[in-house]
């Protein structure tokens, strides 16, 4: 049986005449029965610490005091750990989604993730500052549309998996995504983007880049997304480019050549300015004493305008990377494996082939099937399927074309 406590398992150890108003910290102290320790004695079993150690700040007053004690004594029953959101807590829609994620082995929400979902007024109010159970399927569809239908579909998913979390938890009653168990808010269709550089791009792009040059090489040479090149240190670098599972989007590690291009701009970063190996810690890309980039939206945005290029995405340069190796005829699966997808389908879908080599394909056909008398291939070529990457593909002649 619980002792009881006049002052409701909340005391202060200090000896003040009127602890209840000094300025010195809260205890919770229950006890609960005994139990044989870790020594083989007999002990009290209970909880007894600093509330501001349970809760994460100090209690304003002795009212406040024994709410946190009542909320940090339950959370102990449960086994549960009073620092984080608990069943009864009420908490806000911005509380909900810092808690999912801050949860063990789960990625960790950036404020770029976590900003415009928190920040956006729905109803009057910010949507962050919300209580969770009071939100309804209509405020999820008013958030919808006041953002654009990516972006949307990727807060939205956010957002689903942060209840769905939050109800498992017992943290909630109820998702607003769901009634019973019929789905109540599904994601919108999106446009597959098939946007690759065009003759000219890479070269006006490289020459704009200035501090992103070796970046934007990179991706071009790797297909890596921005999150993992940025992240990318140099104890990854084994000869090939490691990234183990917890910086990949899939969360599987995978493995990327190296081409000579690539292996150029590694070895012009290796050194920090003293001329000394950057440590095993530092960062790739980072700056030049190794030290991370957290974003590089602003420097894109301003590279593109100064190369004139207009709708590219940094992301899309992965894409470019993927659609390259195909029209060199690298195997769907290796490509796969470089880029670190699910399936084959994915990365089938996911990629754009360049037309420089539809009517190579075409010739190659008639060819087969006796409608064009057979070319000779001429030595030192690569065969009718090795088309040139979409950077000056329209300006391949008739004269040298290869086929077989």
């Amino acid at each position: 049986m619980a002792r009881h406590s006049k002052t409701e398992h909340v005391k202060k150890i200090c000896g003040c005449a009127k602890w209840k108003e000094c300025a010195h910290p809260w205890y919770v102290d229950y006890r609960e029965g005994k139990e044989i320790g870790p020594s083989g004695k007999v002990r009290e079993r209970g909880l007894r610490c600093k509330l501001a150690a349970l809760v994460g700040r100090e209690p304003k007053d002795f009212a406040e005091a024994r709410a946190e004690a009542r909320r940090a004594i339950v959370a102990w029953k449960d086994g549960r750990d009073a620092r984080q959101l608990l069943p009864g807590d009420a908490p806000t829609l911005a509380a909900v989604i810092d808690a999912y994620g801050k949860r063990p082995h789960g990625a960790p929400l950036d404020r770029y993730q976590r900003g415009p979902i928190v920040r956006t007024m729905v109803n009057g109010r910010l949507f962050g500052e919300w209580r969770a159970e009071d939100i309804t399927r209509e405020m999820i569809e008013s958030f919808r549309r006041q953002r654009p239908t990516v972006a949307a579909n990727r807060d939205l998913a956010i957002l689903r998996a942060s209840f769905n979390w939050a109800v498992l938890g017992g943290l909630l009653p109820s998702t607003p995504f769901k009634v019973g168990t019929v789905s109540a808010v599904k994601l919108a269709r999106e446009e597959s983007r098939t946007r690759r550089l065009q003759p000219g791009e890479e070269e006006r792009l490289l020459l704009a880049a200035g501090g992103l040059r070796d970046l934007i090489v990179a991706a071009l040479e790797t297909g890596c997304r921005l999150g993992e090149l940025l992240s990318l240190q140099w104890e990854q670098v084994r000869g090939d480019l490691f990234l183990p599972a917890g910086k990949t989007k899939a969360k599987k590690p995978r493995r990327v050549p190296i081409s000579t291009v690539l292996q150029a701009v590694l070895d012009a970063r290796r050194n920090d300015p003293a001329g000394e190996p950057h440590p095993a810690e530092a960062f790739v890309f980072g700056d030049e004493l190794g030290r991370r980039r957290r974003s590089v939206r602003t420097a894109w945005r301003l590279t593109c305008g100064r190369a004139t290029i207009v709708g590219l995405h940094f992301h899309d340069l992965r894409r470019e990377a993927g659609s390259r190796w195909m029209d060199a005829n690298v195997p769907l699966a290796t490509i796969q494996r470089w880029l670190g997808h699910h399936n084959i389908s994915q990365t089938s879908t996911y990629l754009a082939a360049s037309g420089g080599g539809d009517a190579d394909a075409m010739r190659a056909f008639e060819q087969a099937s006796g409608r064009l008398p057979q070319v000779a291939v001429t030595a030192g070529s690569t065969g009718s399927n090795a088309a040139p990457s979409d950077i000056g593909a329209s300006e391949k002649t008739q004269s040298n074309a290869t086929v077989h």
